[in-house]
């Protein structure tokens, strides 16, 4: 202290307050350090006796739930087992193995609990349901059925349903860096297969605000990601092949953004009467209504990576049919689709639709657009600019502030879709981290973009 006494010209009495606020800052550190504890689970070497260390690690994350080994509170705080030792602030390590389901029906934490993969690890679990709770974040695990040694008793319909039941208490429920399929292969499946052998596979339920779904891939499903509380954030998820809509919006203020979504499957024509879009929105479990505060930032959507997919089908990019849709964002998204909807908004009010670009590779298809329209005579006051696309329709806004829509051209494209995947893998990784794929591996002659074969 006499250093510092000399140097920063501090009286004796101040350095010696000083110094007790800085031990207490370390103690009060120390304590929190101490407070969180890692626990670990171990298929293969563990055993339901252990203590949950690194050097006696119990066997499953299923068991330990069943065991009762995690507290969990009700809405008010109250703890069902206080003596568990797994408590809030505390991480949970999965190592490589069949850990069995995650399903704990409620669990509001003050801190946040993390179920995750230890380094090195690849655990792999059948699906994920947590009905309502708080603070519960979910990392780097691989979630299918098909992985179970033993068919699974009536695996859920969503692979990861997180806030679908109880009341808007929930909050902060967060699945990242997971790897979520259906089944790895599809060879041989039918259109019905991918209409009724597909699970879904996230779905951030309808109570509660604030869940995130990010960098995810997910994979042969039959939807992709539906966000269905306020104030859900989705961000750097890829949605690969899928049957049905690949991200649906529903709830006010919601974040949609820098995520990959590609590669639909079946239609109207194999017996699927589904809309499929790369991301839709509506006002949940209504189809009709307002929805206010929506972003949908940096997407790209691309309806097929190569012409040897089977069961083709249309795929709308941003297709907003059903609102009014009041204060929206939607910008920067890149579009390859084989569709006249490109970015479409109906009935849209005060709403931004800036520096897209809507583009078809198919010269034999619909060539997108960039839309205002309307089913309920509604749409006001918004501004379009600095988009590009095949062609542009903004009539049903008498009052559109519209400046520097242009024709999209190839060449142009191919730079924006390169500069936006640059950008994501920027963000999120070239590799997702469990499913070890690229984001983009589109096959289209001509071309030196990342993530574009030759």
């Amino acid at each position: 202290m006499k250093a510092i006494e000399k140097n920063l010209k501090i009286t004796p009495g101040f350095a010696g307050r000083l110094t007790r606020l800085l031990s207490a800052i370390v103690l009060c550190a120390a304590s929190h350090a101490n407070f969180a504890a890692d626990f670990y689970c171990d298929p293969v070497k563990g055993t339901a006796n252990g203590d949950g260390s690194a050097q006696r690690p119990w066997r499953t994350i299923e068991e330990v739930l069943k065991a009762k080994l995690v507290q969990l509170a009700d809405k008010d705080g109250r703890v069902s087992n206080p003596a568990a030792p797994v408590k809030s602030g505390d991480t949970i390590f999965l190592r490589s193995g069949w850990h069995g389901v995650i399903r704990i029906p409620t669990g509001f934490n003050s801190d946040w609990i993390t179920i995750c993969a230890e380094a090195g690890h690849r655990p792999q679990v059948g699906f994920v349901d947590i009905g309502q709770g708080r603070k519960w974040r979910l990392r780097g695990l691989t979630i299918s059925p098909s992985l179970a040694p033993n068919p699974l008793e009536k695996p859920p319909k969503n692979l990861v349903s997180l806030g679908e039941h109880g009341d808007e208490a929930s909050a902060e429920l967060v699945i990242e860096d997971c790897f979520i399929f259906t089944s790895l292969d599809t060879t041989g499946w039918s259109a019905k297969d991918w209409i009724e052998k597909t699970y879904s596979g996230i779905w951030l339920g309808r109570h509660g605000q604030g869940h995130v779904a990010r960098n995810n891939y997910v994979l042969n499903t039959r939807f992709g990601i539906n966000l269905c509380a306020p104030q859900v954030i989705c961000e750097g998820n890829v949605v690969a092949n899928f049957s049905a809509d690949g991200i649906r919006v529903t709830r006010d203020g919601q974040v949609v953004q820098y995520n990959v979504i590609k590669n639909v499957f079946v239609g109207s024509q194999d017996g699927d009467d589904n809309h499929d879009d790369g991301i839709q929105a509506f006002l949940f479990n209504r189809g009709r209504g307002t929805l206010r505060d929506v972003v949908v930032r940096g997407n790209l959507i691309v309806a097929r990576e190569n012409d040897r997919l089977p069961w083709p089908n249309g795929l709308q990019g941003i297709g907003f049919f059903d609102g009014p849709l009041v204060h929206f964002t939607v910008e920067e998204n890149v579009v390859l689709v084989n569709h006249y909807h490109g970015v479409s908004l109906y009935d849209a009010q005060g709403c931004t639709i800036r520096s897209n670009a809507c583009f078809s590779r198919w010269s034999d298809r619909a060539k997108p657009w960039v839309m205002l329209g309307q089913k309920i005579r509604q749409a006001q006051g918004n501004i379009v600019r600095d988009n590009m696309a095949h062609s542009f329709s903004f009539k049903a806004d008498s009052e559109v502030q519209a400046a520097n829509n242009q024709t999209v051209t190839e060449a142009i494209f191919r730079e924006k879709m390169t500069n936006l995947l640059a950008v994501i893998e920027n963000k999120f990784g070239k590799l997702h981290p469990v499913a070890n794929r690229p984001r983009l591996e589109l096959e289209w002659p001509a071309s030196t973009a990342p993530g574009v074969k030759k």
